[in-house]
């Protein structure tokens, strides 16, 4: 799956801002959206990808920041979902903003 694949998932659903990066390392995007709509997000990027393999309450590892360091890293608050399909990593990070009403959604497709 490519990333452009991935978001076209989502066109149904409100989003107020999106950057995107490609580099040798993989295609990224960071989707922000409004914290209410967040669960309907959540619900599309675990039907796509499974369950979180961290959640907002559990804490970082050493090998969770090896696997998102290139990603921008993660942080305790945030939820993870990776999954590994037809030779891509396809990460999935929640990143909810303290003092807002919104939530980044970054996603990363790479080569494995």
């Amino acid at each position: 799956m490519k990333l452009h694949d991935l978001i076209s998932t989502f066109q149904d659903l409100e989003l107020h801002q999106q950057k995107y990066h490609f580099d040798s390392r993989g295609e990224y995007a960071q989707l922000v959206i409004d914290h209410r709509d967040w669960p309907q997000w959540y619900q599309r990027i675990q039907d796509l990808l499974g369950p979180p393999i961290k959640t907002e309450d559990q804490p970082v590892t050493d090998e969770l920041v090896r696997l998102t360091e290139d990603f921008g890293e993660i942080f305790d608050h945030q939820t993870l979902f990776c999954v590994e399909r037809e030779n891509r990593r396809i990460l999935a990070m929640f990143w909810p903003w303290r003092d807002s009403d919104r939530v980044t959604l970054k996603l990363m497709v790479s080569r494995t």
